[in-house]
């Protein structure tokens, strides 16, 4: 298993664009993936409907946690959409 943490940044936070992109790319990975909040929730990030649930907002500390044949790879995908969703 592989983790990384982030800070939200997006001054939305992850709402729902962010949330179905998120949703979308993690469908897609045969990985198993959970996104943990800096409050303890366990979030399915296959699931648009846990990641709105999660409400995660700017500022707010998150861990993504990837375990699988292709963890590395992506873990990566995972984090640079992240990342992208602060412009």
């Amino acid at each position: 298993m592989v983790s990384q943490e982030f800070i939200v940044k997006n001054p939305t936070g992850i709402h729902a664009r962010p949330a179905s992109m998120l949703t979308q790319l993690c469908s897609g990975l045969e990985d198993n993936i959970t996104i943990i909040t800096e409050k303890g929730l366990s979030i399915n990030p296959k699931s648009i409907l846990s990641v709105l649930m999660g409400a995660m907002v700017k500022g707010m500390h998150i861990t993504v946690q990837v375990e699988g044949e292709h963890e590395e790879e992506s873990l990566k995908k995972i984090m640079d959409l992240l990342e992208s969703f602060e412009e």
